[in-house]
């Protein structure tokens, strides 16, 4: 199996070309090509496909894919290619599992199949910046308090001291490491010393404030884990290359960050899902992930609760899922807000398109697209992990039939989605609990669930 070094290696002297080229040259054409040869089809009336060999044929098609495309390297502007023979080598040795956590909160993270029943990972939590120190303890005491998170992301800070925080300056390393003290903390006080975050470092935008704020002496351990992502689509930069090579010297666990964008380079929802699932190797190959954070998205409405990004989360997490051996943690983005009905329709029907298709973990459906300061709650947490375990129970045909269900309720609103509320909107700020109101629209919303015959027992 290829070592990073190899990696680094070929980012030398790999063949060399511009960005363009790569884009409009190699990517777009190979995919094109790669769709029309292994017949990949978007089935609009089954958003959750349900065929074990359309799955097995996509993993085939990503992997001649990946190995006549290769990752473009931005800094070196050459191509970091791999032979098939590298890539099954690869797959063959992968572990298919990542250990996390410390004492009692220590746990596998391991492989599910498509209409597993087994619960999935449960990781809930964001990096959705926050304004005060205060609420960003409440939220992450309240996220661990939940029984059944097995890890979480923490928010990210936007200042500190009122100063804001600017990627590559002194106060982003300040606040980066105020971040790591806030969240080990807030665990402390939740009772939950021992489990792992998984989003780090959110409040840091630049390699180096990520590499220094790891230190271990300001909290960090190396059973946490670290996002280092491509860009979209195929390539990869020295900054996260850097903080691969620094997480590696020390063992801690690499989360290897991917997320195609439907609509862009990866034109529609066939190219798509064959781009989707090629990046889970790459997330092996290339990343050296213990885990992998993917999260497939619209160009148009930055979301991935349209219908034919459903299709793609469900059909390349069943090619994965299947065929390569990678603990992933599987997110999705939502128009909708906090404190909407919206919301919940797009997070169940989310969910049980993911969990159905094999998804190894399911993180906490994102708000308002994450781009709502403060626009994130416990009680999203709450019902990602309630649903989640719902949504285990069903195989693909029954999530299938529930999905176009929720489709039904909240398609024809994705483009004017209400943004929602805020966390200081919905919740007190003093003592952590959330309104009276937000409780009632949540149950609300587990009774339409349970009528429309998603179990909640």
């Amino acid at each position: 199996m290829t070592n990073f070094l190899d990696i680094c290696e070929k980012a030398i002297h790999g063949p060399i070309m511009s960005e363009r080229d790569f884009d409009m040259k190699v990517f777009m054409p190979k995919l094109n090509e790669l769709v029309r040869k292994y017949g990949i089809q978007y089935d609009r009336e089954n958003p959750v496909p349900c065929d074990d060999q359309a799955a097995d044929n996509l993993f085939q098609a990503a992997l001649e894919f990946l190995a006549s495309v290769g990752i473009y390297c931005q800094d070196t502007n050459r191509l970091i290619q791999f032979t098939k023979e590298e890539i099954l080598d690869g797959i063959a040795k992968a572990p298919g599992q990542c250990h996390l956590g410390e004492g009692k909160d220590a746990k596998v993270f391991g492989m599910r199949k498509p209409d597993d029943q087994k619960i999935p990972w449960l990781h809930v939590g964001s990096g959705i910046v926050s304004t005060t120190e205060e609420m960003i303890t409440n939220k992450i005491e309240a996220y661990a308090s939940i029984p059944e998170v097995d890890s979480i992301s923490i928010p990210a800070l936007d200042s500190i001291r009122g100063i804001p925080v600017a990627a590559g300056s002194p106060v982003e390393l300040y606040a980066a490491i105020r971040s790591v003290k806030i969240g080990r903390d807030a665990l402390i006080r939740a009772g939950r010393p021992g489990l792992p975050i998984c989003n780090l470092v959110a409040t840091a935008a630049s390699a180096v404030t990520t590499i220094a704020a790891s230190a271990p002496q300001f909290g960090l351990r190396p059973t946490d884990g670290w996002l280092c992502g491509t860009v979209a689509e195929n390539k990869l930069e020295y900054g996260t290359m850097n903080k691969i090579a620094y997480l590696l010297n020390w063992g801690a666990n690499v989360g290897a960050e991917t997320a195609p964008i439907l609509g862009g380079y990866c034109g529609g929802p066939a190219g798509t899902a064959i781009v989707s699932t090629a990046y889970i190797m790459i997330g092996i190959l290339a990343l050296k992930g213990s885990y992998q954070l993917h999260f497939p998205v619209h160009f148009k409405y930055g979301c991935s609760t349209t219908r034919d990004v459903l299709w793609v989360v469900s059909a390349s997490c069943q090619a994965a899922s299947r065929n390569v051996p990678m603990p992933v943690i599987w997110l999705g983005y939502m128009a909708g807000g906090p404190n909407t009905k919206m919301y919940f329709y797009e997070s169940a029907a989310w969910l049980l398109a993911a969990t159905a298709s094999g998804a190894p973990s399911v993180q906490t459906p994102h708000s308002a697209k994450a781009v709502k300061i403060d626009g994130f709650t416990p009680m999203e947490c709450q019902f990602g992990v309630d649903m989640a375990k719902a949504a285990a129970k069903c195989d693909r045909q029954q999530a299938n039939h529930l999905v176009k269900k929720l489709l039904e309720k909240y398609e024809s609103q994705i483009d004017k989605a209400p943004s929602g509320d805020r966390y200081q909107d919905c919740y007190n700020v003093t003592t952590g609990k959330p309104s009276e109101a937000y409780v009632r629209l949540v149950k609300e919303v587990k009774e339409e669930l349970s009528g429309m015959g998603t179990s909640f027992a």
